[in-house]
């Protein structure tokens, strides 16, 4: 079967919409001569502005569905992949009048059983990014080993190679980027815990370390940096999307929590320690196998949300807690020595 016009709907999040891209790369080289769109939220629509695989964005706007639903059913879509597979994609889808529409299984009876009896059913564990393969399958469309990829232009590097010249890491300076939020408490190491590790790698690596987050983890990262007498910047808040990056590209390791910054320095490449408390592999959003160590342990009440929580349900948060600097040191060893 030939397909002239593909939608493929991946609204949120920043992860999600990063281990989307797989998929993305493998339908375009299934489907050279396609016109494929990509409908996505606006406040993430950065991530895939340079995309050489999508002919055009689809900004949705959630306050104002109507526009984007109109857009879809005009475009008249041969194909609509949907893996957002939300009420949300399908209010938007609602009356697309596409040819075919395919979706991919989330196993959320499965994931319901391991969080609120730990009732383990996930007999095959299979990243996120290789379900949305379901969606294709009957196409023998498959993934390939290239991971995931987000673009950045050069006016977007520029700009960090100028902040970070600014802050004395010139052009070669091999540097460390520690990321410790999270979009969801529960999921962040301790702020002692980074504290710690950044003194330590400053110490035997003699890196700079250069503290990376969102709008929101400003006061943690600085918190943690005035700590930090020597050779420690703060950038979290500083930097967009596509700058975070072409930041990313440029960092020898990065370590993170369970977050989109993890997602986003495995696109450039990067390697990743990354520390996992409340979430767990069988989720499918653990960190691509190649360069990249989790950090995690072993405690009864694991896992105890999917996306994780601002509270930890047991009052102890030991998921984290329990996470030594001198492990999370030692993992780095693998990509620094």
């Amino acid at each position: 079967m030939e397909f002239k016009k593909i939608l493929i709907v991946r609204l949120s999040s920043m992860g999600d919409i990063i281990l989307s891209t797989p998929l993305l790369r493998a339908i375009k080289q299934a489907y050279p001569k396609a016109i494929i769109d990509f409908a996505i939220k606006k406040e993430f629509a950065l991530l895939m502005k340079y995309n050489p695989q999508i002919n055009e964005l689809i900004m949705v706007d959630t306050e104002d569905m109507e526009t984007s639903r109109k857009k879809i059913r005009d475009a008249k879509y041969d194909w609509i992949i949907d893996i957002q597979k939300s009420s949300r994609a399908s209010q938007l889808l609602s009356g697309a009048g596409a040819g075919l529409m395919t979706t991919y299984h989330k196993d959320r009876f499965n994931r319901f059983l391991l969080i609120n009896f730990k009732w383990n059913r996930f007999t095959n564990i299979k990243p996120v990014y290789k379900r949305y393969f379901e969606a294709v399958e009957k196409f023998n469309i498959e993934a390939d080993a290239e991971g995931t990829e987000i673009f950045f232009s050069a006016e977007e590097e520029k700009s960090v190679d100028q902040m970070l010249q600014q802050y004395g890491l010139g052009s070669g300076i091999p540097f460390v980027t520690l990321c410790p939020g999270a979009k969801h408490a529960t999921k962040e190491w301790t702020k002692d815990g980074y504290t710690e590790l950044a003194k330590r790698l400053i110490e035997k690596y003699h890196c700079p370390i250069v503290l990376l987050g969102g709008p929101g983890d400003e006061k943690r990262c600085e918190e943690i940096r005035s700590d930090i007498p020597i050779n420690c910047i703060n950038l979290a808040g500083k930097l967009n999307l596509l700058e975070s990056a072409a930041l990313l590209k440029k960092t020898k390791l990065a370590v993170t929590n369970d977050s989109g910054l993890m997602h986003l320095a495995q696109s450039q490449k990067t390697p990743v320690v990354a520390i996992y408390g409340p979430t767990v592999r069988e989720f499918g959003f653990y960190p691509l196998e190649k360069q990249s160590t989790v950090i995690e342990t072993t405690i009864s009440c694991r896992p105890c949300s999917k996306m994780g929580s601002n509270v930890c349900p047991k009052g102890h948060h030991k998921c984290m807690k329990d996470i030594s600097v001198e492990k999370v040191f030692e993992a780095t060893h693998n990509y620094l020595s």
